[in-house]
Formats: structure tokens, C-alpha cells, sequence
């Protein structure tokens, strides 16, 4: 698995023990759509969210550590998930209550060019 992530990344308000059971919740779900662990790639990234970016505003507007997992296989369908917006199928829908544990603010699956990926939000600690 490759970790790409900025020379300085945020502290994310998420304890280890609800953080790590969700990461490897994320792996093992792009395992099962047949990407090789290997060719996994695990990337971390500060996200700051306007007010303008997002209509709905899921994420509110703030500051963010994302956690995205990216491999070969698409998942069946593009979901999101907030606290306030529960995902109607797919993996985000099962992982529901791991998110809520773990604080996650907002989780998105997408596909693009036969590949997939799971990102999560943290709030940024203070």
C-alpha cells in the first residue's frame, strides 16, 4: 500500500481506537472489489471547505483531514454520507455507525476509469 500525504498534515479529532477499525473497514472494502493491496494507495490531505463549495453544505464549511482510500474495482454507486444525510445503499450505508463512532463529518464513494475510492472527513483539531 502507498501513503501519499502533505509535509504537514492536520491533527484530525478522531480517537485510534474508532479511527483504525474504520480505516480498516476502507482497505478491506477496496480489497473486496479486487484491488491488490499493493496497488492500494492511502492518501491523507488537509481540505478546507468554503461556504460556496458544496450547495448543500455536507461538509459544513470548515477545516477537514480526509483519509481517502484508492484502488482498482469501482464501487456499485457514487454515495455520500453525513451525520445529517444517511447513504441510501452501498458501502457508506454499511459503515454508517463506524463513521458516526468515529466522528467522521462526511464519507463519499466514487469511480472513475475502473478505479474507486473511499474518503472520509475528520474535523481539523483545534
Amino acid at each position: 500500500m502507498r501513503v501519499e500525504r502533505p509535509p504537514e498534515l492536520w491533527e484530525a479529532q478522531a480517537e485510534d481506537t474508532t479511527l483504525v477499525p474504520l480505516l480498516g473497514e476502507m482497505i478491506a472494502w477496496r480489497l473486496s472489489l479486487g484491488a491488490p493491496l499493493p496497488d492500494l494507495t492511502l492518501n491523507a490531505s488537509n481540505v478546507v471547505v468554503h461556504v460556496d463549495d458544496f450547495e448543500q453544505h455536507d461538509p459544513a464549511p470548515g477545516e477537514y483531514v480526509a483519509l481517502t482510500v484508492m484502488g482498482e474495482g469501482a464501487p456499485e454507486t457514487d454515495t455520500t454520507w453525513s451525520p445529517r444525510r444517511a447513504a441510501e445503499s452501498g458501502v457508506l450505508k454499511r459503515l454508517a455507525q463506524r463513521l458516526a463512532d468515529a466522528g467522521a463529518r462526511f464519507a463519499y464513494t466514487r469511480s472513475f476509469d475502473g478505479k474507486g475510492t473511499i474518503t472520509v472527513f475528520f474535523a481539523r483539531k483545534a
